[in-house]
């Protein structure tokens, strides 16, 4: 338990002198890699500055990757020194100094290899930034100095990213003083007591006379927020107007040339646009449900959300929009539908209220984060997260965490102040009463919103939970339509492991004096009601039996999860690229073994089910008036989410255990990262959920995605999310494809089970990508393929300054293609979500690789029990599902009517196999070239050294070859 000391001025002088710190380094393991230069600025608040640089001989020199990223190179190296010839004055010129840099612990950590340990504080510029820049989209040193407007013309060299640390640190530092004092002492405490080196620098801000007085020692809960504005108006119809017709929703589209300010001066007229905002409209107004296949460059977001928004401010309707990515959620928010609110202006005269809601998890609550902001934090974790909740009220008005750019480390800090399991709506919170509950504000923006954009996560539970999620509403907006089956399954399914289970029983506690536990929770609130024989001390008591009954179910954990560790062991058949699974069927359970498994979960099953029993019945005690418990509310939203929890854990566990449900997959999976077993259930169907619970009960349900249809058809989707009734359309792209892209089919490698695939594509792609001159993205349906690849052409194609990086290996997703973006010399490795969702428009990406034709992969539980309700699995489900994956693949590469590019399918089943013209079936109308593999680097070469041609906009037809 960390202790809340004041940061007083007196126990600190004023700093005068600090060191502004960076290093290269060959990478980022200080275990194994090496500095290769070091930079520092010393510098005091009066503005002079004192530099060091150097470079660092490493034992081994930095590969390509490294050179390309900072520009030093082998011959600079050549002749520097050795680090441990540097240590000693760069040692002296640090001194006692304290240390500031962005992300300064990586620095550290290689200093301290190398046996230089600095003394002073080490000060964060990335830390200070979240603290006092709450809401940042970009916390790099390149996206601090830009938001700051500190000039940053070269990166990724040390004295250069030094020189930035120090501005940045100094205009922040300037921000810290401008907080009030009372402000800048409750954040220093905390800072304090987590052991934040921040808490140094507030500190001398505070004894340098910093801290904007404004009358008051401190402030109440209610008194830091942010004011909220005006509560909205609820949805009204306008009196006498009729639904938007095709024509108004058209004309309303085509203002949108009236916006260059949006769009530039060559916004295009699409004839698909207009088709798709037509149909969209007539779904609204005719109530029927759509399904619409846009391609790429129609422009499908504004043709539904320019008919939604017609229709809703008219009738005084509320349309939901749902996305299954979080980067289309915030662009339809924080992009598209601000031009369809100007757009609605100009057109109808009316505001358009637009709204996002997420689920409770994403706010904040503020009646647990009010009582315990002066509590002693458990945890580091803990005391950061509240000293920048202290900074962040004062400006938020939303309360979600996605303005706070939160670290997964502090999932458990923010579990303990979110607003999930609260009854904050019904208890008669303060906080709710006077309307300051950002829960209850959301929930009311987006009651009042003509438009309220959702994800298909929050909309399915609100599917689950009858309708007590979302406001009431009639007409829905499916983009991403293609993922709605696995969201579903997802949302339904279920999964725990020995370690997951144990970890739920921890939280009530293992012995009375557990900080953190609900049971310590019972036994410190009970201590504050200050009656010794009062209901207080009941609720004591039954914290000892609740103890009672987490030991018991402790106790009966191990012997059921030994046990499928035996089945799995005994009955699954590894997969070298996959977790080890089986699928439970009737086979399985007719196993001797599984008598003994169902007899030891029946055990675990009883004690779990007696927790539960006790949970509920210490739920109902707290929701009684009269306790005067110490944060009753809190503590009652606390265990209401531990029994919601023991009783999920009761029934999924028991389902898949204990019965034999025919409409539950059930099976048994290995971590990787920890070998334990994970008992897994998902529904066998959710076409039969969504058509009763979706379909069935909206007016107007729109589907639509890039990729809806296999082969022409969406016939497949329509059996697999339940959708019996709807109009149909399928719309091409307005480019010109047959001049933009080439496909090229390698006629001569082998098949991918080959033993020779491997080593002869890994040969194809080096050339290949030499051809393109990097500029590619390389495709796997395994992270084990596509490690395989990456080990063999990174070195031939780095050698020759193509950068290669890989999914897992070299960053996140959005470091990555942020990489390629930037640099064309770069072939980038994905695997997974880079199949979908990647938009990178121009030359930077004009290689496509599809390494393999992307089929489920047989082993797969849930494709396993789904595929044997086929009569014919392979023809009726897995290609189309491949076929779908497919184009989503296809789609990464032509993103603009000026792009050129080339598809490159190292699968030679998509000729010789019959199935394999579906896949070219389903793609728009190309240029297909069968050529041997020495034909293909030739043939790369030759298509984008052409320049690129804009045809007009017309329907596009299916792949042929010419």
């Amino acid at each position: 338990m960390f202790e809340l000391a004041a940061p007083a001025a007196g126990d600190f002088t004023t700093t005068t002198r600090y060191v502004a710190l960076d290093t290269e380094t060959t990478g980022r393991d200080p275990d194994a890699d090496e500095v290769i230069e070091v930079g520092a600025v010393a510098f005091d608040l009066e503005g002079a500055t004192e530099t060091y640089q150097t470079f660092v001989r490493p034992y081994r020199l930095p590969d390509y990757q490294v050179e390309r990223l900072t520009g030093i190179r082998a011959a600079d190296l050549e002749s520097a020194p050795r680090f441990a010839s540097v240590a000693g004055e760069l040692r002296e010129f640090i001194g006692s100094s304290p240390l500031v840099g962005q992300n300064i612990a990586f620095d550290l950590a290689f200093l301290e290899r190398g046996g230089v340990v600095p003394p002073g504080a080490a000060i964060d510029t990335f830390e200070l930034a979240q603290l006092l820049l709450p809401g940042l989209s970009d916390y790099s040193l390149r996206g601090l100095a830009a938001h700051l407007g500190i000039e940053f013309p070269v990166r990724h060299r040390a004295l250069a990213d030094a020189e930035a640390s120090r501005l940045v640190f100094l205009a922040l530092r300037q921000r810290l003083a401008e907080l009030p004092s009372w402000l800048l002492e409750q954040v220093g405490r905390l800072a304090a007591a987590g052991g934040w080196s921040l808490a140094a620098v507030i500190a001398d801000v505070l004894a340098a006379g910093g801290g904007a007085g404004d009358g008051r020692a401190g402030a109440s809960a209610e008194e830091l927020l942010a004011p909220a504005g005006e509560p909205p108006r609820p949805l009204q119809a306008i009196k006498g107007a009729a639904p938007a017709s095709d024509t108004e929703s058209l004309r309303l589209l085509s203002l949108a040339a009236s916006l260059p300010e949006h769009f530039g001066a060559g916004f295009e007229r699409r004839l698909e646009q207009e088709e798709m905002a037509a149909a969209v409209s007539r779904s609204l107004r005719e109530r029927h449900h759509l399904v619409v296949e846009a391609g790429t460059g129609v422009g499908k977001s504004l043709a539904y959300l320019l008919p939604a928004a017609l229709h809703a401010v008219r009738t005084g309707e509320r349309v939901v929009v749902s996305t299954d990515t979080l980067g289309l959620q915030e662009q339809l928010f924080a992009k598209d539908l601000p031009v369809v609110q100007e757009l609605v202006r100009r057109a109808e005269g009316q505001e358009l209220r637009t709204a996002q809601l997420k689920g409770r998890r994403n706010y904040l609550c503020l009646q647990r984060w009010s009582a315990s902001r002066f509590a002693p934090p458990a945890t580091k974790e803990e005391a950061i997260l509240q000293a920048r909740l202290l900074v962040w009220l004062t400006r938020t008005q939303t309360g979600d965490r996605a303005e706070l750019g939160l670290h997964s480390s502090f999932e458990g800090a923010w579990s303990k102040l979110s607003a999930e399991d609260t009854a904050c709506l019904t208890n008669g919170c303060s906080f709710a009463r006077s309307g300051a509950c950002f829960l209850l504000r959301a929930r009311r923006r987006a009651e009042a919103a003509h438009i309220l954009v959702v994800n298909h996560a929050l909309l399915l539970t609100d599917i689950a939970t009858g309708g007590h999620v979302l406001p009431a509403y009639s007409r829905l907006v499916v983009d991403e339509a293609h993922n709605l089956e696995d969201e579903a399954t997802s949302r339904l399914a279920f999964r725990a492991s020995e370690g997951d289970v144990a970890a739920f029983l921890d939280r009530i506690g293992r012995r009375a004096g557990d900080r953190g536990s609900l049971v310590h929770s019972l036994q410190e609130a009970a201590r504050g009601s200050g009656e010794v024989l009062g209901p207080g001390a009941y609720i004591a008591g039954v914290g000892s039996a609740l103890l009672d009954a987490a030991g018991r179910a402790r106790q009966r954990l191990s012997t059921p999860f030994r046990l499928l560790n035996r089945v799995l062991r005994e009955h699954g058949a590894s997969d070298r690229e996959t977790e080890e699974r089986l699928l439970i069927t009737r086979a399985t359970r007719v196993q001797p073994l599984w008598s003994d498994v169902q007899i030891a979960a029946e055990d675990l099953h009883a004690a779990l089910r007696q927790l539960a029993g006790l949970l509920a019945d210490v739920h109902g005690l707290l929701e009684s008036a009269g306790y005067g418990l110490m944060d009753q509310e809190g503590l009652t939203a606390e265990v209401a989410g531990l029994w919601q929890e023991a009783s999920s854990l009761m029934e999924g566990l028991g389902a898949a255990l204990l019965s034999e449900d025919a409409s539950l997959i059930c099976w048994l999976e290995r971590e990787r990262g920890t070998g334990e077993v994970a008992v897994c259930t998902a529904p066998l169907q959710v076409s039969e959920i969504l058509r009763r619970e979706l379909f069935e009960r909206k007016d107007s349900v729109v589907l639509t995605s890039a990729t809806l249809s296999a082969e022409g058809s969406f016939a497949y989707l329509r059996e697999r999310v339940g959708l019996d009734e709807a109009e149909e359309l399928l719309l091409g792209s307005p480019f010109d494809y047959p001049e933009s892209t080439l496909i090229v089919l390698p006629r001569d490698l082998p098949e991918p089970n080959d033993r020779e695939y491997a080593l002869e594509t890994a040969e194809l792609l080096v050339e290949a990508c030499r051809a393109s001159g990097g500029r590619a993205l390389l495709l796997f349906t395994s992270y084990g393929s596509l490690m395989a690849a990456y080990e063999q052409i990174k070195a031939p194609l780095e050698s020759e300054g193509i950068l290669v990086l890989a999914h897992g290996v070299d960053g996140s997703p959005r470091q990555l293609l942020a990489a390629l973006r930037e640099n064309n010399r770069t072939v980038l490795l994905g695997t997974a979500s880079f199949w979908e969702g990647v938009d990178v428009a121009g030359e930077a990406l004009s290689l496509l690789v599809i390494a393999r034709l992307p089929f489920a992969v047989p082993t797969d539980p849930i494709y396993q029990a789904r595929s044997a309700l086929y009569d014919e699995p392979f023809d009726q489900y897995a290609l189309p599902q491949a076929v779908l994956r497919f184009r989503q693949g296809f789609g990464r590469l032509i993103r603009s009517r000026t792009d050129r590019g080339v598809l490159l399918v190292l699968d030679t089943r998509i000729r010789s196999r019959k199935y394999g013209e579906a896949f070219l079936r389903s793609l728009p109308r190309c240029t297909v070239r069968d050529l041997a593999a020495r034909e293909v680097p030739g043939a790369i070469e030759a298509w984008l050294s052409r320049p690129p041609a804009v045809a007009a906009a017309g329907r596009v037809e299916p792949a042929q070859a010419s």
